[in-house]
């Protein structure tokens, strides 16, 4: 199988680990590593023994490069995925795909346009007891879904923000929802289908020194009357506490927690026995300390590499991520307005920018 080229782009935390994923993966090679800042730019291409660069429009420029790794602050990464695509290189994205749904349109006529491939980071759907719920929503096996509801209880301690400047910032990071719980939501729809009603309130209860919201929660009305509920926060008192999904049926109940959906905690199902769960990859821990979601990095990382050398399809497709983005900023929309909101966003709702919205203080917006 021909070795497929990578660029990481930022080596922060995150970039960090996909450039460790990638040197472990056959099929992959780290052509490049790309940050601003050069210190950070050097260490990762020292490290991947790869080209170094601090300039994205060289990263563009290089023909050697078939994929561009986005591992940039949210607000960023919309804009460079398409620059990407328009340079003839496919893209893989950590989430969000974007903090709007007309930058998320833009990434998908990109796509389009070019012919090139986009990918998204959605690594949760590989959590071992996260497939298995994923199998038994889909052969019937929980009858009729009612509800849905995921708890995303962390902690994000002054360090976390402080650390990179970028976060905590509307126009870069835009909020809890976005940076911390797109994979909760992600989930939630998965699982559940396409909403037609969402409704939110959003706040700020225990860091007042960023622009964001720190907690929520989000109600979703699918077409089928089923309800998708996603409570969570970062003001967690001292460490991460929970981060689950629950799925009521007909014919059963599963709950899959412990602090980053690693465990299934609940197992009631008519004539299913409890499963035996393989083992899944530890969290990711970060400078500070905190933890972030499982490991499954490679899993993503080895679908690139088998939709583009083999032709298998695409894990998680641009349309998907496109109804991530619109939920979110329906839930933004729903609590900046009092009121709930329907789907498919149209007009102005269809348009609006979280990063024009007043920052966030200690209040619902």
């Amino acid at each position: 199988m021909p070795g497929v080229n990578f660029s990481v782009i930022g080596y922060g935390n995150i970039g960090s680990r996909h450039v460790r994923f990638l040197s472990e993966l056959d099929g992959a090679v780290i052509q490049s590593v790309c940050d601003i800042i050069p210190d950070r730019a050097r260490e990762g291409a020292s490290t991947a023994g790869a080209v170094e660069y601090t300039s994205f429009q060289d990263v563009l420029n290089d023909p050697d490069v078939d994929v561009v790794d986005l591992c940039t602050p949210s607000g960023l990464h919309a804009e460079m995925a398409v620059s990407a695509m328009r340079a003839g290189k496919h893209v893989l994205s950590e989430k969000p795909m974007a903090l709007t749904l007309d930058e998320a349109d833009q990434i998908i006529r990109t796509e389009r346009e070019t012919g090139q491939r986009y990918f998204l980071v959605k690594q949760n759907r590989y959590n071992p007891p996260v497939a298995i719920l994923k199998d038994l929503v889909e052969s019937g096996g929980l009858g009729e879904i009612f509800l849905i509801s995921s708890n995303v209880f962390w902690n994000r301690r002054r360090s976390y923000y402080t650390d990179e400047p970028w976060r905590g910032r509307l126009d870069l990071d835009g909020g809890a929802l976005f940076t911390q719980c797109s994979h909760f939501v992600d989930l939630i729809l998965w699982l559940g289908g396409i909403p037609k009603k969402v409704e939110a309130y959003l706040s700020n209860v225990d860091h007042s020194y960023i622009e964001t919201e720190d907690t929520g929660t989000v109600r979703m009305e699918f077409t089928n009357g089923a309800i998708g509920v996603l409570n969570y926060t970062t003001a967690t008192y001292g460490k991460n506490m929970e981060g689950s999904i629950t799925v009521l049926g007909t014919k059963g109940s599963v709950k899959i927690g412990g602090k980053y959906l690693n465990e299934v905690t609940e197992w009631n199902v008519s004539g299913v026995d409890r499963p035996e769960i393989p083992p899944g990859s530890p969290p990711n821990t970060y400078k500070g300390g905190y933890q972030g979601s499982m490991s499954n990095h490679d899993k993503i990382l080895k679908n690139v590499i088998g939709v583009l050398s083999l032709g298998e399809d695409i894990s998680v497709s641009s349309d998907q991520g496109r109804i991530t983005v619109e939920v979110m900023q329906a839930a933004h929309l729903s609590a900046l307005y009092d009121r709930s909101i329907k789907l498919p966003l149209s007009g102005k709702e269809a348009s609006f920018d979280i990063r024009r919205s007043p920052p966030f203080t200690k209040r619902n917006i």
